[in-house]
């Protein structure tokens, strides 16, 4: 059942940090959106099953679901199976993707996410993260790529429910002092898409991640960016001539 797990997770709100006075906030999704990670998902994924004695789901119906959190994802994907199966699978998984992601040298993020994010920055938006990874994951990946100066809230699984539940936008807009109003977020999941709808927040989607463009569109993206520089050209102010 979703959110689930959230029982197990230790629930406490935030309250505004030090974060500009002025500039709208972005929230980005992980996976699909700045990290390129979805074959490692799929692959860890299809192991775990197989480790399990389970017959496992193809790649591209791991890569269907990568935006719920990971017990949320096990469930969608091992649904027809009992609790300590899938709890087998579930413990499997962790261990072997972190096990890989501790020996990465550099993550493997997107072409151009980078610089993005260097640009909206020195432009003076506010920078978050909601992701259904680990903040374990999370991290390393922020720490590897010089990131963490940069976002002023990073909302992960252990803390919060699986999206589309929207307390990972709630705890986003309380950290930094935002409304709902003042906030985009950036995506590639439909799980993205409905988070943003069900928070009253405006919401962007990227044709470079696993669900198809035109499945965000339906599901309430203002448009599909096609890389980071029709992104960012897309939220920075136009010059006055």
């Amino acid at each position: 059942m979703a959110g689930r797990h959230w029982e197990k997770r230790i629930h406490r709100d935030p309250t505004p940090r030090d974060v500009p006075l002025t500039g709208s906030l972005i929230l980005f999704d992980v996976d699909g959106t700045l990290l390129d990670g979805g074959e490692l998902i799929s692959h860890t994924m299809v192991e775990a099953f197989h480790a399990a004695g389970e017959t496992p789901p193809s790649l591209d119906h791991v890569r269907s679901t990568i935006g719920l959190s990971l017990p949320e994802m096990v469930d969608a994907l091992g649904s027809h199976l009992a609790q300590d199966r899938r709890d087998k699978i579930l413990l499997g998984y962790r261990l072997r993707y972190f096990d890989t992601v501790d020996q990465e040298e550099t993550p493997p993020v997107f072409p151009g996410a980078g610089p993005a994010i260097e640009r909206l920055r020195r432009a003076g938006f506010v920078l978050g993260i909601t992701t259904g990874k680990a903040r374990r994951s999370t991290s390393h990946m922020l720490v590897s790529m010089n990131w963490t100066r940069h976002f002023h809230t990073v909302q992960c699984a252990d803390d919060n429910p699986s999206k589309p539940d929207i307390t990972m936008v709630r705890r986003a807009l309380l950290e930094t002092g935002r409304t709902a109003a003042e906030t985009i977020l950036v995506g590639d999941s439909r799980y993205d898409m409905r988070m943003a709808k069900a928070a009253g927040i405006r919401a962007i989607g990227v044709s470079w991640g696993y669900n198809p463009p035109q499945e965000l569109l339906l599901e309430g993206a203002m448009f599909i960016a096609r890389d980071f520089d029709h992104l960012t050209e897309a939220l920075l102010p136009t010059p006055v001539i």
